[in-house]
């Protein structure tokens, strides 16, 4: 139900398994329990050793399986989320796309970069460095009414490092519901950036020369 290269990029690396084996649903929104997979896959492809999944507090995610709780709370271990109050994670709620840009904004910062990924510095003008962009510009114009300072610098940084699309001319429209096919876009785009590795790959070579004594330059 798709041809999008992108749904390929994310199935490709296991971010998602499909709604079934031969479906999709591209137009379908995104529940936050689900994003919270998809996000744990993420990281795990991009470098990150997630945490232990123990309990971070969240009261409203005990009915769902071990593995969505287990996310859930890997992500609020990571910093990816802050959940909707300190106690609460609202899975039911549809990802926004302003949810989007803050959760792919910080998934970025804890992964591995990768050849031709955007990194500057955490803080200052030293130090460690992080996959983020620092411009400011954005050619959006209805971002007047994100009151969260973090979203708009989500959003400027994606749309800078050419993770974050707009949905019809100038407008992100960042209160409209997240789809999957949306989503995927933003995930393949962040990709990008990052040291992605399929499962079960183990090494990568940016060149290498045969030379008359035998093998050389070899990464």
């Amino acid at each position: 139900d798709t041809t999008s290269t992108d749904v390929d990029c994310i199935a490709y690396y296991g971010i998602t398994t499909g709604v079934t084996a031969t479906t999709y649903e591209p137009s379908a929104n995104i529940p936050r329990w689900q994003m919270a997979l998809y996000m744990t896959r993420f990281m795990d492809v991009a470098g990150h050793t997630l945490g232990s999944g123990a309990d971070q507090g969240f009261t409203d995610i005990s009915g769902y399986s071990a593995a969505i709780q287990t996310a859930i709370n890997q992500i609020k271990q990571a910093g990816v989320t802050t959940g909707k109050t300190a106690t609460t994670y609202d899975p039911d709620s549809n990802v926004t796309r302003e949810e989007m840009a803050l959760f792919i904004h910080r998934l970025l910062k804890k992964a591995t970069v990768g050849p031709g990924g955007n990194t500057e510095y955490v803080s200052g003008t030293s130090g460690a460095k992080e996959i983020k962009s620092i411009d400011t510009d954005h050619n959006f114009t209805d971002l007047t009414g994100v009151t969260l300072v973090e979203s708009t610098t989500a959003i400027a940084s994606l749309w800078n490092l050419g993770v974050a699309v707009g949905t019809i001319g100038t407008l992100y429209e960042p209160q409209k519901a997240m789809n999957r096919s949306m989503m995927a876009t933003f995930m393949a785009n962040a990709l990008d950036h990052t040291n992605a590795r399929p499962a079960g790959f183990l090494i990568q070579a940016a060149s290498f020369t045969c030379g008359r004594e035998g093998l050389t330059g070899f990464l």
